[in-house]
């Protein structure tokens, strides 16, 4: 495979980029699933971000604990349901960024100027520069590693467990962002905050490099895929976690949603409780032209998540 050299990233808020690039060669094969996923709506795939109520159960139960121990939110709001009151007064978090390019040749070399583009979209994404809350949760870049290999860039679910140890940099609070050709109907998958003990090397978001702002994939390509991903990095789960039943995403102002959203469907209500399903939120599966906000009450469990595990 030919290694490829690319012109020099483009700043981030000032900060200086360092670019690497490396080929490699074969390596051992590893059968992996995604943790955290965004599917196109309309798979047949089972998202393994769907937690059962048992799984997110015993999730939160920890979470709690933790939180309990710190003097946070658990007695304040028992149900377990963070609001937007988690979120005033919460001190901004900046995340460094190291973004690695997978690619084949020129199959996936994306340019500086469309990781620039990834990065100010979901600056603008969880800074409600769309609309809905600030979350006050930003992101600058640190380096951008690209490695020729057509095993890892055509099939990165297989060969997660040899890329991620070798690329991967930073500790919990580091966000490595992987772009790759994902087959199937995935658009990305990500790991959840309270896995990093357990598998430091295995944390971070892969993407599929269409999906990036101006990329191929149609109805999927303003960059939200990355957003959603690095939703659930920072602990948030889909608004139809738990369905119409149980305690949802733990958000108290996103309404309760029975089904994940195709599309951009005025309307939609799938479930008794009050409120319309929350289809312009950036953790349900409309398309990325419906997307526009988190809430208060995402960023408070942000923040509350990312006290727990990655401060």
């Amino acid at each position: 495979m030919p290694s490829t050299t690319a012109s020099p990233p483009r700043p981030v808020r000032q900060e200086a980029v360092r670019q690497e690039t490396a080929r490699t060669g074969d390596c051992v094969k590893a059968d992996v699933s995604p943790a955290n996923a965004r599917l196109r709506p309309g798979s047949h795939v089972r998202d393994r971000n769907d937690l059962s109520l048992e799984q997110a159960a015993g999730v939160e139960q920890n979470l709690n604990r933790i939180l309990d121990g710190l003097g946070l939110a658990p007695e304040q709001n028992p149900r377990g349901q963070s609001t937007g009151r988690d979120l005033r007064g919460a001190a901004p978090i900046n995340i460094p960024v190291y973004f690695h390019v997978l690619h084949d040749g020129s199959s996936g070399n994306v340019s500086a100027e469309a990781i620039g583009s990834q990065l100010d979209t979901m600056n603008a994404s969880y800074g409600g520069q769309n609309g809905g809350a600030n979350t006050r949760v930003s992101f600058t870049l640190r380096a951008v590693t690209r490695t020729d290999n057509a095993d890892w860039f055509n099939d990165p679910e297989r060969y997660e467990r040899t890329y991620k140890p070798r690329l991967r940099q930073g500790g919990k609070s580091t966000l490595n962002l992987y772009s790759a050709r994902i087959g199937g109907d995935l658009l990305g998958w990500s790991t959840f905050p309270w896995k990093y003990s357990a598998e430091p090397k295995m944390d971070g978001v892969t993407i599929h490099y269409g999906s990036m702002p101006g990329g191929s994939i149609e109805n999927f390509n303003k960059g939200f895929s990355a957003t959603h991903e690095v939703g659930h990095w920072l602990g948030l789960y889909h608004t139809f976690q738990d369905g119409c039943g149980g305690q949802g995403d733990r958000v108290a102002d996103t309404p309760a949603e029975r089904d994940p959203t195709n599309g951009c469907p005025a309307g939609k209500d799938t479930c008794p409780s009050s409120g319309e399903d929350p289809i312009h939120n950036y953790m349900d599966y409309s398309y990325d032209t419906c997307m526009t906000s988190f809430t208060g009450g995402q960023g408070g469990r942000i923040h509350n998540v990312w006290t727990a595990y990655r401060a």
